[in-house]
């Protein structure tokens, strides 16, 4: 290669590097758009116009806006392109679809090759509906009435009107006239005529604009006419008297008024005629009714008259008498076998007599005896002494009040008797076996003696088989074996506790001689010579089937032969409860495995 060669391969390296760095530099300098968020202006209740600037930077940009009811915006214009210069060029959009009377946030965002301008954040508000609040009716006569109310059109051209009628579906409407374009509420008022006499209207105020229609709230109004009639309270009820009361409304016009009366809505008496007067606001009234008869319920209604209509109110009731008001109180000197029942009882004016119910569920079966409270309007205490309960058990108890007017029940309370408790696993031992009997005593104290007494089915009576002392915490112990059903009570202080009956099982066993054959035993108290056991094999599904009933010798005993099919067979014997008779359950004997070749 020759010197003058390799020197212009050189000096073109040279350029076209200044040539790269000439244009790296240049992409370097070049920067995002810049994007500055304008004013709204024109904003109506539904539209808005926001200006702003975008400066290109010398780069292709676009740009639209994006808003929305919080800074997260997520609605946006279409694209638009803001040129490609290096000044701030003016933009402008256009908003729709928006809510009326709403906080809306909006920024410009400007998008070129280098990046993306972002404006600050803006804030408008939409146009809000006007504002009407219902005033009240005043001028009310039997055919018209003035209605009245305020509207802020909030900067918006506005009308209003009145809804009218018997109900809250109005109906009518008054014509609709201007509240203007004002920020501030001003009062409103339409006169209307051609009303019914006598009958309950319902009215609002509405007002429209262009940025919606709001409706104030439902008010009332009656005309004259009808008076009305409301039914109040019966007080001061004695077995044959009682004193009504209620309220009269004379709607402008002279109204009388009476009570109507009787045991049944058809009435039948009425009190005399008086003067409600003939004023527009309610007047109440009572009258007093005697001779009544003793525990009855009597209807009544109050009925109110003029020269446009009669009017009667709602049918109440009271009656003469009733029954007895009772309370059941706590338990007190709760001992081993007594306990005190209390009480309240308000005879409510009639003689009345009262007892305790007890017992040891719900259905109770024991009673005191029964005892006057008297014929009083107040309430009194009451108690009565229980015996002959069982200790260490828990007792339900209700008062029971009886007058001529009926029998009151007070709620069921419970107490427990103290003394020492006895438990017994759950179910039944095997003949042979142990069952451990437990209990504690209520001082909690050790080295407490407690005697343990049985009575063996069969028996008459109970007989002491041990004495244990108490452990810790009061707890005591008794390892028993009934040879057949027994029931077992507890001694302690001189009180027992409730009895505990425990089941005996028979002793079954069955086993496989040598020779073949089977061998089984009963055993208990006493020999089931004569009695029929039951060799069962298990089914597929689990079940036990009898394959054969062999009948036991004297000893309780019997060897016998099965036909089994090949293979493997489980046996068991059982013994029915049929079969082991009075004292005893049933019993089954352990499984065994039978192989037949």
């Amino acid at each position: 290669m020759s010197t003058s060669s390799a020197s212009g391969r050189i000096a073109t390296v040279l350029v076209a590097t200044v040539v790269l760095l000439a244009t790296g530099v240049a992409a370097t300098a070049a920067s995002a758009p810049t994007a500055t968020t304008g004013p709204v202006t024109a904003v109506g209740p539904t539209t808005a116009t926001a200006a702003g600037k975008v400066n290109p930077n010398g780069l292709a940009t676009t740009w639209y806006l994006e808003y929305g009811t919080s800074t997260s915006y997520g609605s946006k214009t279409s694209v638009h392109s803001a040129g490609s210069g290096t000044t701030s060029v003016d933009v402008t959009a256009t908003l729709s679809g928006l809510a009326p009377g709403t906080t809306y946030h909006y920024r410009i965002v400007a998008t070129s090759s280098s990046g993306t301008g972002r404006g600050a954040d803006g804030i408008f508000s939409t146009a809000a509906p006007p504002a009407a609040e219902t005033g009240s009716a005043t001028d009310v006569t039997a055919t018209s009435a003035k209605l009245s109310g305020t509207v802020d059109p909030n900067g918006r051209a506005t009308s209003w009107y009145f809804e009218y009628g018997t109900s809250t579906s109005y109906g009518t409407k008054t014509p609709e006239k201007s509240a203007g374009s004002g920020t501030s509420a001003g009062g409103v008022s339409a006169s209307v005529t051609g009303l019914a006499r006598g009958k309950l209207y319902h009215f609002r105020l509405v007002a429209t604009s262009d940025a919606g229609t709001a409706r104030g709230a439902d008010r009332t109004f009656s005309t004259s006419g009808a008076p009305a009639a409301v039914t109040g309270s019966a007080s001061a009820v004695t077995p044959t008297t009682a004193k009504l009361s209620g309220a009269v409304t004379p709607n402008g016009r002279s109204t009388s008024w009476y009570f109507e009366y009787g045991t049944s809505t058809s009435y039948g008496s009425r009190t005399s005629s008086r003067s409600a007067g003939s004023g527009t606001s309610a007047v109440g009234v009572s009258s007093s009714l005697s001779r009544l008869k003793a525990a009855t319920t009597y209807h009544y209604r109050l009925v109110a008259k003029n020269d446009s209509g009669t009017s009667a109110g709602s049918d109440r009731t009271f009656s003469t008498s009733l029954p007895p008001d009772v309370s059941t109180g706590a338990a007190q000197s709760v001992g081993s076998s007594t306990a005190t029942a209390t009480g309240s009882v308000d005879p409510r004016g009639r003689q009345t007599t009262w007892y305790f119910e007890y017992g040891t569920s719900t259905s109770y079966g024991s009673r005191t005896s029964s005892r006057s409270a008297g014929s009083g309007t107040t309430r009194r205490g009451v108690s009565a002494s229980l015996s002959g309960l069982v200790a260490a058990t828990t007792y339900h108890y209700r008062l029971v009040a009886t007058s001529d007017a009926g029998t009151s029940r007070g709620a069921d309370a419970t107490f427990t008797t103290v003394g020492v408790t006895l438990t017994a696993p759950a179910g039944p031992v095997v003949y042979g076996r142990a069952i451990s009997l437990s209990g504690t005593v209520p001082t909690k104290r050790a080295r407490e003696t407690v005697t343990v007494f049985a009575q063996r089915y069969g028996e008459s009576s109970f007989a002491s088989v041990a004495t244990v002392l108490t452990g810790d915490g009061g707890a005591w112990t008794y390892l028993a074996q009934p040879g057949i059903q027994t029931t077992y009570k507890a001694g302690w202080g001189g009180g027992l506790s409730a009895p505990t009956i425990v089941g005996v099982r028979p002793a079954v066993s069955l086993r496989r001689l040598a020779t073949g054959r089977l061998v089984t035993r009963v055993a208990a108290r006493h020999s089931f010579a004569g009695r029929y056991v039951q060799l069962q094999r298990r089914t597929a599904s689990g079940g036990w089937r009898t394959v054969k009933r062999v009948r036991l010798n004297a000893s309780s005993t019997a060897r016998f032969r099965a036909q089994l099919p090949r293979g493997k067979s489980v046996l068991r014997i059982a013994f029915s409860i049929n079969q082991a008779g009075a004292g005893y359950l049933g019993g089954v004997s352990r499984t065994i495995v039978y192989r037949r070749t």
